[in-house]
């Protein structure tokens, strides 16, 4: 093949202007830099103005709703419910707007194989929905409003339900994606078609390839897991909601329920054995026992890191196989976190407890997620080094050309060659929780193993307390708000049963 020499420049040109376009991408790790620190210093204020504002500047939206968790959760713990809800609101339409638009996946899809994963929407995933959900319910439950917040947690428990649907959809698509390319791969007749498709079952079963997947991910089966997209804080959320705000019988069966789940999930313990024995004493046609229930939300989320792992290239007439390093996403757990709380309530103490460790829930929904990430990352990465190489063999003849097509390509798949690293990074990495009988004189104190932070708290009057806690990282302070889920009855008040 031979070019004029006023098509090679402008050819030139052209890939320059892509090389210069491309080293300029900045990646999503500078992308949320700011937001990262400014979360692990406690400024959720600022943190919340960072996310609305990268919301805002991804006018494309493949970004939007990432971001607009971010803006909710760094909202609500600066107190700031009505603006909380409304970033949830805007992040939950957008999930729903990609959920019900299949064409529109299936578009972005296909341009992801030329490009990579991250330039895919970010459309939320399962555990995303729980949480955005369940933080839903809080900020109506800490503005008083329970009609409201009990109709996020009926949507929070639906979004688990729906979730392994969701999930063995996706499977399914991912599948038929990666047949469909190798099917092509396999029937091509000519080499010029053989490097315009890939052979993601074949290289699946690449022994070297499955080695390397077993020990870059092998961490994951250390990982303790609920079950497939349970949250326990969530599950517990429900039952303690419906224990304290029983207006009839089924009201209590669920909160029992509820209880027995995230049993069986967490084990038993003299917290969950309160709850039982408040349940029992409903049924028995007793009143509620003042009680006091602190949650808190310590650390951060794990975070997505990127890793390369060799993948093999099945190009037509090359001598062996040759393999080439694509990207993949790894988790990372983060550190720097307050492990416990101690609660001083007269001359006890007790000290939370685990209910939920967003470690696991996050690492088994990526593990279920995995075998997806592992075959569209094929496809993508496998369809760019074919393409680059064809591209060459077809201008091999004109030195000059082949030149500038080995260095457009070199640039290309090095600036393609990223895993998608967009995770909600404000989520805790534990929530954990005590429950004892509320004192009479209604107030305790909360301390930080780290540091010794106190904080006195005088609860509010309320059959019900629940007093909240964060804490970012060890490095932040405790922001501590409480609300009342069962306010002090009437002397109208009707007996349950």
């Amino acid at each position: 093949m031979s070019l004029p020499t006023t098509q090679l420049r402008t050819l030139q040109i052209a890939l320059l202007g892509v090389a210069l376009l491309l080293a300029g991408c900045a990646s999503y790790q500078d992308d949320t830099k700011a937001l990262r620190n400014a979360w692990k210093a406690g400024n959720d204020a600022s943190a919340a103005s960072i996310a609305a504002a990268a919301a805002a500047d991804k006018d494309d939206g493949v970004d939007q709703i990432v971001f607009r968790l971010e803006e909710g959760s760094a909202l609500r713990a600066a107190g700031n419910y009505q603006a909380s809800i409304k970033a949830f609101d805007d992040a939950d339409a957008e999930m729903k707007q990609y959920d019900a638009g299949a064409e529109i996946r299936l578009a972005a899809e296909a341009g992801a194989t030329l490009t990579n994963l991250s330039y895919l929407p970010y459309t939320g995933t399962a555990y995303d929905k729980i949480m955005l959900n369940t933080y839903q319910a809080l900020n109506y439950l800490q503005l008083g409003q329970y009609d409201d917040a009990r109709v996020f947690l009926n949507r929070a428990l639906e979004r688990q339900r729906e979730a392994v649907n969701d999930n063995a959809q996706r499977i399914a698509e991912a599948t038929a994606a990666a047949e469909k390319s190798s099917d092509k791969a396999k029937a091509s007749k000519s080499s010029s078609q053989q490097n315009q498709n890939y052979d993601v079952e074949r290289a699946e079963r690449d022994p070297q390839f499955q080695r390397n997947i077993s020990s870059v991910y092998g961490y994951l089966d250390q990982l303790k897991a609920y079950a497939p997209y349970v949250n326990p804080f969530t599950v517990y959320l429900d039952g303690v909601f419906h224990l304290a705000q029983a207006a009839d019988l089924p009201d209590v069966e669920r909160a029992a329920k509820d209880f027995q789940r995230t049993a069986s999930m967490i084990g038993t313990n003299d917290y969950l054995a309160g709850d039982d024995a408040a349940v029992k004493a409903l049924l028995s046609g007793q009143p509620m026992t003042p009680a006091t229930y602190v949650f808190f939300e310590t650390g951060m989320a794990p975070y997505r890191d990127e890793t390369r792992i060799d993948i093999p290239v099945f190009i037509f007439g090359a001598k062996g196989v040759p393999y080439v390093g694509a990207a993949f996403p790894k988790l990372k757990m983060t550190g720097q976190y307050v492990p416990y709380l101690d609660v001083a309530v007269g001359s006890q103490t007790f000290r939370t407890k685990t209910l939920c460790s967003m470690d696991s829930v996050i690492a088994q929904e990526f593990d279920n997620e995995l075998p997806i990430i592992i075959t569209k990352t094929l496809i993508s990465a496998g369809a760019k080094a074919a393409i680059t190489y064809g591209l060459y063999e077809a201008t091999k003849d004109n030195s000059n050309v082949a030149t500038a097509i080995m260095i457009a390509g070199a640039i290309y798949q090095a600036a393609m060659n990223s895993a998608d690293l967009r995770s909600w990074i404000t989520l805790p990495k534990e929530v954990q929780f005590a429950r004892f009988a509320t004192p009479a004189s209604r107030k305790l104190t909360l301390t930080q193993p780290v540091g010794g932070q106190k904080i006195t708290v005088t609860l509010e009057p309320g059959v019900v307390n629940v007093v909240y806690v964060k804490s970012n990282s060890n490095m932040a302070p405790l922001r501590v708000t409480q609300f009342v889920l069962k306010p002090d009855p009437t002397t109208n008040e009707t007996r349950l049963l």
